[in-house]
């Protein structure tokens, strides 16, 4: 990985993260709470979703949370949810078109 593409991650989950307040999406605690913030992808960033989906889907903002944890980043997964999943992602595309 790149350095400027690492730099462009660190710089989208601090953007995730201001956006959620700093709270977990699944617990509501502070993201900072057992010292692990991470970003928790709604549809899972996995190799079938990839395809289906897109990978401009996949890492989008819109489909990515703040979490505090392990525990709590595997909650977030919505990707078994089909309807859910899809609405979401048609939330996604559309907000693409208007960037």
């Amino acid at each position: 990985m790149t350095e400027r593409k690492s730099y462009q991650i660190a710089e989208t989950k601090v953007k995730i993260f201001e956006r959620d307040n700093y709270r977990c999406g699944h617990c509501g605690l502070s993201i900072f709470r057992n010292g692990t913030p991470q970003c928790a992808h709604r549809i899972a960033k996995t190799e079938s979703n990839i395809k289906k989906y897109g990978a401009s889907v996949i890492h989008h903002e819109l489909n990515m949370v703040a979490t505090c944890s392990l525990y709590c980043n595997g909650h977030m997964n919505i990707g078994y949810r089909t309807a859910e999943a899809e609405e979401l992602a048609d939330k996604i595309r559309d907000a693409m078109l208007g960037e």
